[in-house]
């Protein structure tokens, strides 16, 4: 969930209604007609999705396999155990994190906007990263969200100083950004897409993943395969899970009181490769 994103390609294909196994039904969802955007890196190229891609997502929602990582967040003991709650300030967001934004219950995980009294920005939102880190599998989040514009809905994979997946950066209604940027120099480079739905991610829970392999990451929603690239061995050292909200132009126009909004989070799976 950097700032310095990158725009980059639409990707377009029918998506249609993805279920996993104890999953609620989700909204269908189309992406727009597919276009190429930003250049491919020595380290990530843009490749179109194929029916193995279809095939491997499939495997990993039809219930025959064992996540190493579920949660639905319904505990607040274990999120403060398992996840460490930010805190941050930046100049180039009109936000700052603070971990009391993040809120654990029966309804999942809540991401919520607020007034902000002790920081820089007139609001805040909620930050909190995976304490342990992972290299390779299926990442899965059930996700629902806010829905104003102007807040960056975040789910993604970071490896300090080596690489960021963006899983999905989910902009209101229906704008979608899947980006891997690589930090090997200090100004980064970025591959990904942004594509635009029918639908409205706000009015509903929507899965998105990543599979992501030694050789390969391939982007879902609601379990249909969207985007892919070719990574040749690059994207390799363990990374955190995170989650995020931010209130930052790129996200589109943001409301004169955003306070009372906020993203949602029913679930998380993460599978071995």
């Amino acid at each position: 969930m950097r700032c310095a994103f990158q725009r980059s390609t639409v990707l377009a294909i029918g998506l249609a209604v993805g279920l996993w196994s104890a999953a609620p039904p989700l909204a269908a969802a189309e992406m727009s007609p597919a276009t190429w955007g930003n250049p491919d890196q020595p380290w990530g190229v843009r490749r179109p999705v194929a029916a193995a891609d279809r095939a491997l997502i499939a495997s990993y929602r039809s219930g025959r396999k064992t996540p190493a990582l579920e949660t639905n967040f319904a505990d607040p003991t274990e999120l403060q155990s398992q996840w460490a709650l930010q805190s941050d300030d930046r100049s180039d967001l009109k936000s700052c994190r603070q971990p009391q934004n993040v809120v654990a219950g029966p309804a999942g995980l809540e991401l919520r906007t607020l007034a902000a009294t002790t920081c820089r920005a007139q609001w805040s939102t909620g930050f909190l990263i995976r304490k342990s880190k992972r290299t390779y599998g299926f990442f899965e989040a059930t996700i629902k969200a806010a829905d104003i514009s102007g807040l960056n809905n975040a789910f993604w994979l970071v490896s300090e100083g080596a690489f960021e997946i963006d899983v999905a950066e989910v902009h209101y209604p229906n704008d979608l950004h899947m980006t891997v940027h690589s930090w090997a120099t200090s100004a980064g480079t970025a591959v990904g897409f942004d594509s635009k739905l029918s639908g409205d991610f706000s009015k509903a829970f929507h899965d998105f993943g990543v599979l992501w392999t030694p050789t390969d990451i391939i982007f879902a929603v609601d379990g249909e395969p969207v985007a892919a690239m070719a990574t040749r061995g690059a994207i390799a050292k363990p990374a955190d899970i995170r989650f995020s909200t931010a209130l930052a132009p790129f996200a589109g126009k943001i409301p004169a009181n955003p306070a009372g909004h906020a993203m949602y989070v029913k679930s998380l799976r993460v599978y071995p490769l």
